[in-house]
């Protein structure tokens, strides 16, 4: 996943969702290191994309409307990106790159099955709902924003159903069969979706108890011996 380009926002500017993305940079010369202006400028394209796609949809997120949010010319913009679509792909990669991160971390910090299923789902919910514009971006929006989308979006499904392998595999010595694990991601990510379509990701946290239990539910069932 590419790597996370650092924030280069402008302090002590207020944020407006009519006007260009509070982080531009002054115009003329400003002794700026270039490096620093290409990351303020791809931070900004980025950000700006998200807002438009939020409040807008990803077809209405043209060149022109995003270049014109985020406060550069769309020569700027091409130099930075091949098209929106290369914009959303890397705004989704580094979301889920973040999240995923976030999950791992907390979930290490239990020792039974059950306490790291219940520590990666909060950092999971509590990582949603702190960025509900990239929660839609990345979980609604990717719906309609093509195939290799959709092929990204899957393949940070498949990751996280790794790691609940992992999860398994140190408490059972062996990983979840594979619908199980296909199963509890996929559950998982239709609750959240339909939370986030309807303008809800605040409210996610408070899943965390259910959706723990639901996938407890399929992890015990999984550990249970079967007949031949």
């Amino acid at each position: 996943m590419p790597e996370k380009v650092p924030n280069a926002g402008m302090p002590g500017r207020k944020r407006r969702s009519t006007a260009p993305h509070e982080q531009q940079l002054p115009s003329g010369r400003h002794g700026l290191a270039p490096r620093f202006v290409t990351a303020n400028q791809r931070d900004r394209i980025v950000d700006a994309l998200v807002d438009v796609v939020f409040s807008l949809g990803y077809q209405a997120a043209s060149v022109e409307r995003v270049s014109a949010r985020a406060g550069v010319s769309r020569r700027t913009f091409y130099e930075q990106f091949e098209g929106r679509e290369d914009v959303f792909l890397r705004a989704c990669d580094e979301a889920g790159a973040r999240l995923f991160a976030q999950v791992d971390a907390r979930r290490a910090s239990g020792t039974s099955a059950s306490e790291q299923l219940h520590a990666g789902l909060e950092a999971l919910l509590d990582g949603l709902a702190s960025e509900p514009r990239v929660a839609h971006l990345c979980v609604v929006a990717v719906l309609s924003a093509g195939p290799q989308a959709i092929e990204h979006r899957d393949t940070q499904m498949r990751a996280f159903a790794g790691l609940l392998d992992e999860i398994a595999r140190e408490h059972d010595g062996a990983p979840l069969p594979p619908l199980t694990a296909e199963g509890i991601v996929g559950a998982v990510y239709d609750v959240v979706y339909k939370r986030i379509a309807a303008g809800q990701a605040s409210e996610l946290p408070d899943l965390l108890d259910d959706l723990h239990g639901f996938c407890m539910m399929l992890f015990r069932h999984a550990s249970d011996p079967r007949p031949e």
